[in-house]
């Protein structure tokens, strides 16, 4: 769950990830093929978009989590003796069914005292939260394969806001200083370069 908690797939994704898609050396996750499901069989497709073909960084914890994960994935592999390439499957090599993703993952919210939440939605609450970090627009547009950064920002207008006025503080403590406390190093190099000396251009 971890992948699909911090990054950007959906249960369509996550049932489609290859194990190519994974580079545990870089860090890195490589999509190209979704899940979809009709008449209630999942089948293979490509992504929609250009943009829904991406390659994301992990974080940490994440790629411990998967390194772990494929070291099993290769156990059980051998042990079935499958030639099967999508990562997240049964022990025999079957694909999981996007569906059964989801009902895992509402499984486990219930199980740990949360409110009722799809799996798909958590991509909302990742962009919410790595937005409010300070995370670019359009880093985080790119992460989520949104078809443009103007599409993510119309979509979270509700975030966007809030960093305005942390931008606009973090600018004002860069130029002219903090309000009070002490100030960064690289703080104070850029106040310095701005409003310090001769050839400043605030003079």
């Amino acid at each position: 769950m971890a992948t699909g908690l911090h990054h950007w797939p959906t249960p369509r994704e996550l049932a489609a990830l290859r194990r190519n898609g994974v580079d545990l050396d870089n860090g890195r996750i490589t999509n190209s093929t979704t899940r979809v499901v009709v008449g209630g069989r999942a089948e293979d497709s490509d992504t929609k978009t250009h943009s829904s073909r991406r390659s994301v960084a992990l974080d940490p914890m994440t790629l411990a989590a998967l390194r772990s994960y494929v070291r099993l994935w290769d156990i059980e592999r051998a042990e079935f003796q499958h030639q099967g390439a999508v990562l997240f499957c049964w022990p025999h090599g079957h694909p999981i069914h996007p569906e059964t993703i989801s009902d895992w993952f509402a499984q486990h919210s219930i199980a740990a005292g949360l409110p009722p939440i799809r799996l798909h939605d958590v991509r909302h609450s990742y962009a919410t939260a790595a937005l409010r970090a300070g995370v670019p627009v359009k880093v985080v547009s790119e992460r989520l394969g949104h078809s443009s950064v103007a599409f993510t920002q119309q979509v979270y207008m509700h975030v966007i806001p809030g960093m305005d006025a942390e931008g606009a503080r973090l600018a004002a403590t860069a130029i002219l200083g903090p309000v009070s406390g002490p100030i960064s190093p690289s703080d104070a190099a850029v106040t310095n370069s701005v409003t310090a000396g001769s050839d400043s251009p605030l003079l």
